[in-house]
């Protein structure tokens, strides 16, 4: 008993951060209840089909074409065999993200230190985008959290083949839930060169990320092909038409964002997609740069909340919320750019380029595909992170300054 005393004693700002983030997202998830509408219906359906071993949803185009969504399937189907509940599902979103919360304290912490991860902290716990994605049956929450572990396990330094797999584990499984965690993947890649040209060590980086990058390869494909074998997906994991996502986001008529009647026409139809791609290329090449623009302000600036809100009656409420998510968004926005500080004055750590190289893929990779307000919040994340650089710079600054101001004065 004394042993759990001094662990609780040791760790309890910790307990409080998480306690806190739960406790505000708890509240939010019980109070707001929008409707389950869209691609969150499609999929929480085809749980509960999977559930009750009906198969009407394997002939549905969405799991042919775009099977890589079964893996949010299969996750949600694990859930709701404990529990058949839509409220359960949320609970267990709010908590995942608020441990996700305690991780963005924790590696904040390796980036700079105790007092600018605690600031960051206490404003992302508060931020209403990250609170609100739990309304929602969103596939966003789980994958972050499993990147976000193993970035915490690899920046703790164990030269250890298990500590390796262990992280190609995590992102494994983050992967069969979100296709987007093959940018961290590359990431990892580009962080491993670029750590190649500051040490001799070069082997034991190479061995590091090949051992990594075989464990997510080997658990996804297994997963993949295990759903093609058990026929619970016929095409596991795999997406069909990948065009069909750069041709949505580069869409002019919907500045690159989804679109009901563009995915029905094209999405499902491979040939199809490949001609109308090459098509607008060809037309409307000279109307990209403004596109990319929108695209950029769509994606990194947008306020909008309707995801969430859209069931509201009280619209004039919903702008005013949108207003303070906003304050947010360009808070964080901004102290991520002013981050890049630390690099011109050379006052940078290994982790920090690793996040800047994630953030910076992401920013490309949003510029060419379908774009959609709820993909911010992985950004954010990360845009919270590098922000406790830009607090910790400001805060040395302001102490050194204070210091020469008093040995002035003197």
């Amino acid at each position: 008993m004394q042993k759990v005393k001094k662990k609780l004693k040791q760790h309890k700002f910790i307990i409080f951060l998480f306690l806190f983030s739960f406790i505000i997202r708890l509240i939010t998830v019980l109070w707001i209840t929008p409707p389950v509408t869209g691609e969150f219906k499609t999929i929480y359906e085809a749980s509960l089909e999977l559930l009750n071993n009906t198969t009407s949803y394997k002939s549905m185009p969405t799991f042919l074409i775009q099977a890589y969504k079964m893996g949010q399937v299969l996750y949600q189907t694990i859930l709701l065999s404990i529990i058949n509940n839509i409220t359960f599902l949320k609970i267990i979103n709010v908590l995942l993200s608020s441990v996700t919360v305690v991780l963005i304290y924790l590696i904040g912490k390796q980036l700079s230190n105790q007092k600018s991860a605690a600031i960051i902290f206490l404003i992302y716990s508060i931020f209403l985008f990250p609170i609100l994605i739990n309304t929602v049956l969103t596939n966003e929450i789980l994958p972050m959290l499993l990147i976000l572990i193993a970035i915490l396990i690899l920046i703790k330094k164990k030269d250890k083949v298990g500590y390796f797999i262990i992280i190609g584990i995590l992102l494994g499984l983050s992967r069969v839930l979100k296709k987007e965690t093959a940018i961290i993947m590359i990431a990892l890649f580009l962080y491993t060169v670029f750590l190649m040209t500051k040490t001799k060590s070069r082997k034991r980086l190479l061995t590091a990320f090949t051992i990594i990058l075989l464990t997510y390869l080997s658990l996804f494909t297994l997963t993949s092909q295990l759903l093609k074998t058990t026929k619970v997906s016929p095409n596991g994991l795999e997406n069909k038409n990948p065009t069909y996502e750069l041709l949505s986001g580069l869409n002019i008529a919907t500045n690159g964002k989804s679109n009901a009647g563009y995915t029905k026409k094209f999405a499902y139809n491979k040939e199809d997609t490949v001609k109308e791609l090459q098509k607008v290329v060809r037309n409307n090449y000279p109307k990209f740069a403004k596109l990319f623009v929108n695209k950029i302000k769509n994606t990194w600036l947008n306020s909008s909340l309707s995801w969430s809100l859209h069931h509201l009656k009280d619209q004039d409420k919903v702008e005013i919320i949108e207003a303070i998510n906003q304050i947010f968004i360009y808070f964080f926005f901004l102290l991520t750019l002013l981050s890049s500080i630390t690099f011109l004055k050379g006052k940078y750590n290994h982790l920090q380029v690793l996040l800047t190289i994630i953030l910076l893929l992401y920013f490309v990779y949003y510029i060419f595909v379908e774009t959609n307000p709820i993909y911010a919040y992985s950004l954010q994340i990360f845009q919270a992170l590098l922000s406790t650089t830009t607090i910790n710079y400001v805060l040395e600054n302001r102490q050194e300054g204070g210091e020469t101001h008093g040995k002035v004065r003197k």
